[in-house]
């Protein structure tokens, strides 16, 4: 145990218990001088007073009292009270929650101690620890020899609370790893790291220098203000660029070669992510000999002798020009309230950067440097940047990024004019550069050990859940002055937590501007070397042989090939196979098959097993012989022989389709019924509030969201009184769904038109909107398309169907977006229909308006569609998309074929309801009939079989034919006909199309309104309403069908009196219950 430093015990104190911010950070010596040694602590002690459990913070809501009372988990952590200053503190608040101990030591390497209690493949481990902060470069060692607990099931159990979802995608990738065909998480991230640039405004605008793109521009600026005096003290020894880590800077100083990699990947690595940079990744030769890292190498030596330490006092004191470090590194700056700036020896402030117009600027925060060029990875050749070859590179911009953050914009447009006015434009404007944000070793997380005992586990990992949750790390992470930076949306917008914690709203916008583009799904986010022997790599040969390189001991072309001979003989070491397969899996690839091992690393194979290869040869051989065997044998043989190999060859692959196809069709069939992702909608009266369409992420955040997480709360939802409005609109810009506000005024007019008609509360507080840009996530690709594969059931569950299609001119085309332009769109159409298919065109209105000369929504139009209105919608696939506008670049598919299963389903479900008779909700047997008559007389059109898809692969323009729905109409059709359309069933079991039922309408289980209360009471508090038997209107209105009740969860005492509480105003702090919950209680009849 020579490596650790003491280990320690925080225990829960009242001065912390309530820390928020960095104002307790002295709770944090506290915690630490209270606590003792490990060895010293006596068996913990079973609390059996309940009263002294107090699960009251925000974040603690629904862990156990007293659940982890007796139990001790240890902890490695690193440099706690500068890396994680909060982790101790919201430890002390889960021990007095659960009662359990959390005991925390301080490891000396934050990188190699982990390890050596986890073990090796050499060696075991000391196994002391059950859970570990450290570097996320160095956990897939760790899950390579199944050391690390896969977090997956976890994640999903405890997704309530953590919302895994709210995590930025490259974030979520950093702690993945590829193993046995899947992908698991086993690593929790806490730190969205990667270096980030920043420049003093005030010297560009004093020597009238443009803005710094590419790591030349830097490269020249850095030269030229190195030696002067750049703080008004009189001396000329200042610093042209200061970078972090840096030899003699402290913990990371061994790292400091990383820096270099940021360089490196933006020659190297075009197509993202999982193309990785540092080898081959099928021979594992390193691509150090290559041009890429010599250039990088090259740059590094000038900009090393033109620079200091970034992660100091340099920067802070205004003894810097340009600054390339994490993000963590700048926190300082923006928290302290003089920002830059110098002190005299009385510690008065006596000089700030300022402008000529005497203002004082703040440094300016921006997107990682980058390169115009790339190198030919065949031929080794320098290349200017394309669409085609870097498909991730953007234009580079006049002066600044004009990243707009919607939570509020003003003050950033405000700067962007700052930047107009005291900068020369960019000479490479308009050029496209290849970005390439470098996620290094200093991105830390957390992870669990395998072999350590189930309720040490499940007390670690609750642990990890209350400090990496919204409820607590959104407040952390901006007011510590810690190494986390931030790693969620909720963390970054709306922004208040920054705001509140001393960031000035220019600080804000730059930071959550650059973190949400460089931690994006579309960024060319490049991985650390991810693979044992990590510091052998870096530390000891590139560190080491870039010293001498920069000191001119040795040439660019000998550290080259030193560093290629030195990493080569490593992996020889380490086991060249073994660390080829965890530097595929940590970039997200498969192994390489037995024959391309054989094929590639023959000798490597042998070593391992002679026989392996030999059986592969051998085969290879019989088949010659075989194959010589017919030659002589004759003709005829060998023509029968391929001929029958070709059937079963055949019948495999129609075997194959049929299977896929039937599979297909049970998909369809469930996806009807099953809500891939919950339904969320937004309540009338604050949907016009908001004064525009706000980002999902955004009104999820302000917990402004309705979530029906079931099929079967959709009815008595509807019964309680709700009225569910889907508005169907198109996207009048690429990238903004709703830029003039044109659409959102007419769904505004629509919706009163709607209450006026049918006489609903004007207040709209019973009338909940579902509209695409608020009500699916937009910022995890993922999770988005499972809200878009439960797209036919949102639209069909909606009551009021309304298509907004005012006259408005496309931001980004020169084109006018009308009604006519609206029945053109596939998304447009597949909405109509799914929503017509199952509830007829009654419910269906067109709400439209013309522009008035001055810009404004002219008169709302709004009318009911007309019975064939369908006729048109019914071509979906016929519908323009901007997938194909864009020929699917950096895309895996297209848009159309998502939309076969619900599309399908739909079908499937109006031929059974006009095979069996039936009639469903709001769906009569003539608009069922309508419909399949149209259908059958336009089958091939309305479900096309194939369709031609152009597609990007290689940078190479591919047409090609896709099977879209191939046979599964027909096959559809059978099923109907036998009767063996069967219907996956909530409690198991199966229900075929024999069924008495109609359309499918779903009863209830549980609904959650997030971040709010309703009202009913006369008092204008909440008016909580339990008849066991009885749905209870929040008007009090007992006249709903028996069976369920209208509870306000977290708002009512268990003797059922009424909470005086007001409402609330969808706030967390404001006063009542952060929930309603709409509970049915099921009888023996419906189990």
């Amino acid at each position: 145990m020579s490596f650790l430093r003491r280990l320690q015990n925080t225990t829960a104190t009242t001065t912390c218990s309530a820390s928020l911010s960095a104002q307790c950070q002295p709770c944090i010596a506290d915690a630490i001088a209270n606590s003792t040694a490990l060895q010293e602590l006596a068996p913990s002690t079973t609390i059996d007073n309940p009263a002294q459990y107090d699960c009251t913070l925000p974040g603690l809501e629904g862990f156990t009292p007293g659940r982890y009372a007796g139990i001790k988990v240890n902890y490695l952590s690193f440099a706690t009270e500068t890396s994680s200053p909060n982790m101790p503190v919201r430890a002390a608040e889960l021990e007095a929650c659960t009662g359990g101990r959390i005991a925390f030591a301080e490891a000396e390497n934050v990188w190699e101690d982990p390890l050596a209690d986890l073990g090796s493949g050499e060696t075991k481990g000391f196994e002391l620890y059950d859970g570990y902060f450290m570097s996320y470069s160095h956990f897939p060692e760790a899950s390579a020899l199944g050391l690390a607990e896969t977090l997956n099931e976890r994640i999903r159990e405890s997704n309530e609370r953590l919302q895994w979802e709210d995590v930025l995608p490259k974030v979520r990738h950093m702690g993945e790893y590829r193993k046995d065909g899947q992908t698991n998480i086993d690593f929790l991230m806490y730190d969205g790291d990667f270096f980030v640039p920043i420049v003093r405004l005030d010297l560009l605008e004093k020597y009238e220098k443009p803005l710094p793109n590419t790591w030349e521009e830097v490269v020249e600026l850095a030269t030229f203000f190195h030696g002067k005096d750049l703080n008004d003290d009189g001396n000329a020894d200042d610093y042209g660029f200061c970078h972090f880590p840096r030899l003699g800077a402290g913990y990371w100083d061994w790292w400091w070669s990383e820096a270099m990699y940021a360089t490196w990947a933006t020659f190297d690595q075009t197509e993202g992510i999982g193309e990785g940079f540092f080898f081959d990744a099928e021979t594992m030769d390193p691509r150090t000999s290559g041009p890429g890292f010599k250039k990088a190498a090259e740059i590094w030596k000038t900009l090393w002798q033109n620079g200091a330490d970034g992660c100091g006092d340099n920067f802070i004191s205004g003894k810097c020009a340009i600054g390339f470090s994490p993000p963590g590194c700048w926190k300082g700056v923006f928290l302290d309230p003089n920002g830059v700036h110098r002190k005299d020896a009385n510690g008065t402030v006596v000089w700030q950067p300022r402008l000529k117009s005497g203002e004082v600027v703040e440094p300016y925060r921006f997107r990682p440097f980058g390169s115009t060029t790339y190198f030919d990875r065949n031929t080794g050749e320098e290349k200017q940047c394309t669409e085609d070859e870097c498909p991730k590179a953007e234009p580079i911009p006049m002066r600044g990024h004009d990243d707009l953050i919607e939570a509020s914009s003003a003050s950033y447009a405000a700067r962007a004019k700052v930047l107009e006015s005291i900068l020369p434009p960019s000479p490479l404007a308009g050029k496209l550069i290849n970005r390439a944000p470098f996620y290094w070793s200093g991105g830390l997380g957390t992870m669990i050990r395998k072999s350590a005992q189930e309720i040490k586990k499940d007390f670690v990992w609750d642990f990890f859940v209350y400090t990496n949750s919204p409820a607590t790390s959104k407040y952390d992470v901006a007011n510590y002055a810690s190494w986390l930076d931030s790693w969620r949306f909720s963390q970054l917008f709306p922004g208040d937590n920054f705001l509140s914690g001393g960031w000035s709203e220019d600080s804000y916008q730059e930071h959550a501007a650059v973190m949400k583009w460089a931690l994006s799904t579309e960024s060319n986010g490049a991985l650390n070397l991810r693979i044992p022997a990590l510091a052998k790599y870096t530390r000891d040969t590139v560190g080491e042989l870039m010293g001498k390189y920069i000191a001119n001991n040795i040439t660019l072309d000998q550290l080259s090939t030193q560093v290629s001979n030195g990493w080569t003989k490593i992996t020889a070491d380490m086991g060249k196979l073994n660390q080829l397969e965890i530097y595929r899996a940590a970039l997200g690839l498969d192994p390489l098959s037995t024959v391309e091992k054989c094929r590639l690393h023959r000798k490597e194979m042998d070593y391992i097993d002679p026989t392996t290869c030999k059986e592969a040869d051998d085969s290879t051989t019989l088949i010659i012989i075989i194959l010589s065997s017919i030659v002589g044998g004759g003709i005829v043989i060998l023509v029968v022989y391929f001929s029958y190999k070709r059937y079963k060859a055949y019948q495999a692959i129609k075997k194959a389709h049929a299977q896929l196809m039937e599979s297909t069709l049970n998909e369809a069939t469930r996806a009807l019924r099953e809500l891939d992702y919950p339904l969320h909608l937004v309540r009338g009266d604050e949907f016009i509030e908001e004064g525009k369409l706000m980002r999902h992420e955004v009104m999820r955040n302000t917990h402004r969201l309705t979530v029906l997480d079931n099929l079967l709360d959709v009815d008595p939802f509807i019964q309680a009184g709700k009225h569910i409005v889907f508005f169907s609109h198109q996207w009048t810009a690429f990238d903004l769904p709703d830029p003039s506000n044109q659409q959102y005024g007419t769904m505004v007019n629509a919706m009163k038109e709607l209450a006026k008609r049918n006489g609903w509360d004007p207040s709209l507080r019973d009338v909940f909107v579902w509209v695409d840009y608020s009500c699916i996530p937009q910022a995890n690709a993922s999770v988005q398309n499972l809200a878009i594969r439960s797209l036919a059931v949102y639209a069909s569950s909606a009551t009021y169907f309304v298509i907004i299609a005012p006259s408005t001119k496309h931001a980004d085309l020169d084109n006018i977006c009308d009604l006519d332009t609206y029945q053109r769109r596939m998304w447009c159409r597949a909405e109509q229909v799914c929503h017509s298919m199952r509830n007829g065109t009654t419910g269906m209105y067109l709400a439209t308006s013309s522009e008035s000369k001055s810009g404004q929504l002219g008169d709302l139009k709004f009318m009911p569609v007309k019975s064939d209105f369908f006729l048109e919608s019914l071509h979906v696939f016929n519908g323009e998309l901007t997938c194909c506008r864009f020929e699917h670049k950096g895309m895996e598919s297209c848009d159309r074929q998502s939309l076969v299963v619900p599309i399908l389903g739909l079908y499937g479900e109006l031929l059974r309801a006009a095979h069996d008779g039936i009639k469903g909700n709001n769906a009569d047997m003539s608009m069922v009939t309508a419909f399949l008559k149209e259908i059958e007389k336009h089958q091939e059109t309305v479900f096309p079989r194939n369709f031609q898809r152009v597609m990007w692969r290689k940078n190479k323009r591919v047409v090609e034919e896709v099977l879209l729905f191939g046979d599964l109409i027909d096959r559809m059709r059978q099923r109907i006909e036998k009767g063996t359309m069967f219907v996956i069933q909530e409690r198991g079991g199966t229900e075929s199309t024999k069924s008495t039922q109609g359309f499918v309408r779903h009863g209830a289980s549980d609904f959650v309104r997030h971040g709010g209360m309703a009202e009913g009471g006369e008092d204008g508090g909440t008016k909580p309403i339990m008849n066991e038997g009885s749905i209870v209107s929040e008007s009090g209105n007992a006249n709903l069908d028996k069976g369920s009740s209208f509870v306000r969860h977290g708002s009512i005492a268990e003797s059922g009196e009424e909470n005086d509480q007001g409402a609330g105003d969808g706030s967390p702090e404001g006063g009542g219950a952060n929930h309603d919950v709409f509970i049915n209680v099921l009888d023996s009849k419906t189990e």
